[in-house]
C-alpha cells in the first residue's frame, strides 16, 4: 500500500538539498496560546488515524521504501535554536514531518515525498479540530473534517497516479515551451517570505471570479514584477515562465492524501507594459485553460511521471539514483522562472474558523527565482512570496501593479524562513 513511495513524491527522497525544495510548511495561527502537552497528544492520536503519515524512509537495495516510524512524535519550540532542521535528525525519530510552535502559532513542516499541500492541509485540519476538542472548545464538524474517531480509509494511502495510465492524454494546442528566465545562484538557503493579502470584499467590478481562479488574475502582475527585474535576460529572447502546480483531484477524483499534482507552465508572452490588462489576462487565461483540460493534464502528469520513474527505477545503484534525480530536478527547475502552488479555498466549519486567524502554506523557492502560494481564507486571498533578498522588491511591485489595475492589495508581513533539509 503506502509503504511504496508514490510516483510524484519519491524523487524527493533522493535529494538532500534544500535547494531542491524537499519540504514545505503550513502555518496555522490560533486565537489562543498553545497547550504543548495537548498538541503533542493530538499529534500522536493522528498517527493512528493517518498511518501513511507515520512512516520513515529506509534503503532497500538501490531504492528507498517506507516503514512505520517507531516511537512517539515529539513537539518542538519554533524559537529553539537546537530544534531539528533536517529530516533524518535522530530527534525526529525518522518521521518525515516536524511540528513546532510559538505562542499562538503552529508550524507543520513536511517532506514532499509524504504528501502534497492538499494532503497535508487535510491532515492539519483534522489535527487542529481534535486539538480544539481536547482543549474543551466547542467545535462541530460540518462534514469537511476527517475525524480522529474515524477509521483509516485504505484509498487515502493509494498512489493515485496509477489511475492516470488509462486516461487519454494529448499535448495541448496552446502549449508553449518557452526559454525561461533563470535567477542567479542563491548564496543562502534561507528564504525571505512576504505575505500579500487581497480582501475579496473590496474587489471592483470585473473581478467577481477571482476567488475561484485567483492564479489566472494575479499571475500577470507577478510576472510583470519579475520581468522588470530581469530585463537583461529578456533581451536575449527569454520569457518569465510560471510553473503552476495543479492539484489533480478535482479533475481525476481520488481520496488519496499522497502527492497527486502536476506542473503546468505559463509563459508571460504579452506584457502589461505593452498591452492593457484585459488583453494580457485573456492571453494568459487561454494558455492556462488549455492546459487544464483533462487530456492536457494527463499529458503533463504522464510526462512528469515518466521523468520520475526513469530517474528512480532505471538506476542501478543508490548513488546513481541520487545523481539522476538531482539532474531531473535541475532540468525541471530550469523550465520556469518561478513556481506557484494553488491551494484554493480553505474550507473549515464556522465553529473552527473563528479559532484560526491565519492558515496558509509557505513554499521554499529552491532553484527558482521565487515561489508563490495562493490560498483563499476568511474572505481574503493570501499570497506568500518566497525568495532571496529581492523578495520584498518583487512583492512591493506586485502589490503596486494590482492596486493600479483595480485589485486592492496590501503587504501584510515579511519574515525569514529556513526550509527543512533532508539527510536519509
Amino acid at each position: 500500500m503506502f509503504f511504496e513511495p508514490s510516483v510524484c513524491g519519491r524523487p524527493y527522497l533522493y535529494s538532500d538539498s534544500a535547494a531542491s525544495s524537499v519540504s514545505s510548511r503550513i502555518v496555522a495561527a490560533l486565537t489562543m496560546h498553545l497547550q504543548p502537552a495537548i498538541l503533542e497528544e493530538t499529534m500522536n492520536q493522528a498517527l493512528v488515524r493517518f498511518p501513511q503519515m507515520a512512516v520513515c524512509a529506509v534503503p532497500q537495495g538501490d531504492k528507498y521504501v517506507f516503514e512505520p516510524a517507531k516511537g512517539p512524535l515529539k513537539l518542538f519550540q519554533a524559537n529553539d535554536p537546537d530544534q531539528p532542521s533536517c529530516f533524518g535528525d535522530p530527534e525526529l525519530g525518522g518521521y518525515l514531518f516536524k511540528v513546532s510552535y510559538t505562542h499562538k502559532t503552529v508550524y507543520f513542516d513536511f517532506h514532499k515525498a509524504l504528501a502534497d499541500e492538499y494532503g497535508m492541509m487535510t491532515f492539519v485540519k483534522s489535527v487542529l479540530f481534535r486539538y480544539f476538542e481536547l482543549c474543551g472548545y466547542p467545535v462541530e464538524n460540518d462534514g469537511t473534517i476527517k475525524l480522529m474517531s474515524g477509521s483509516f480509509f485504505p484509498a487515502e494511502g493509494d498512489d493515485p497516479m496509477d489511475r492516470l495510465q488509462d486516461i487519454p492524454a494529448s499535448r495541448p494546442v496552446w502549449y508553449m515551451d518557452a526559454d525561461a528566465i533563470r535567477p542567479n545562484e542563491k548564496t543562502s538557503e534561507n528564504d525571505v517570505v512576504a505575505t500579500v493579502r487581497i480582501p475579496l470584499a473590496k474587489l471592483g467590478k470585473g473581478f467577481e471570479d477571482i476567488s475561484r481562479n485567483p492564479v489566472t488574475y494575479i499571475a500577470p502582475f507577478f510576472s510583470q514584477a519579475v520581468s522588470e527585474m530581469y530585463t537583461e535576460q529578456e533581451s536575449e529572447g527569454r520569457y518569465v515562465v510560471a510553473s503552476i502546480m495543479v492539484n489533480l483531484r478535482p479533475y481525476f477524483p481520488a481520496a488519496s492524501l499522497r502527492p497527486f499534482c502536476t506542473p503546468v507552465y505559463l509563459a508571460y508572452n504579452r506584457k502589461l507594459s505593452d498591452y492593457p490588462y484585459n488583453t494580457v489576462l485573456m492571453s494568459q487565461k487561454k494558455l492556462l485553460e488549455a492546459q487544464l483540460k483533462t487530456d492536457a493534464l494527463a499529458y503533463s502528469a504522464e510526462r512528469t511521471s515518466d521523468q520520475s520513474i526513469e530517474a528512480v527505477d532505471m538506476s542501478t545503484s543508490l548513488e546513481q539514483c541520487k545523481s539522476r534525480v538531482a539532474k531531473m530536478l535541475q532540468d525541471r527547475a530550469s523550465m520556469s522562472t518561478y513556481s506557484v502552488c494553488r491551494v484554493g479555498n480553505t474550507i473549515l466549519p464556522d465553529s473552527m474558523q473563528r479559532l484560526i486567524t491565519d492558515f496558509y502554506p509557505v513554499i521554499p523557492s529552491g532553484k527558482q527565482a521565487f515561489a508563490m502560494s495562493v490560498v483563499v481564507y476568511r474572505g481574503e486571498i493570501v499570497v506568500t512570496v518566497s525568495g532571496s533578498s529581492d523578495t520584498l522588491v518583487a512583492a512591493r511591485r506586485f502589490v503596486q501593479l494590482m492596486c493600479c489595475n483595480g485589485i486592492e492589495a496590501y503587504l501584510s508581513d515579511v519574515f525569514d524562513y529556513m526550509p527543512m533539509r533532508y539527510h536519509p
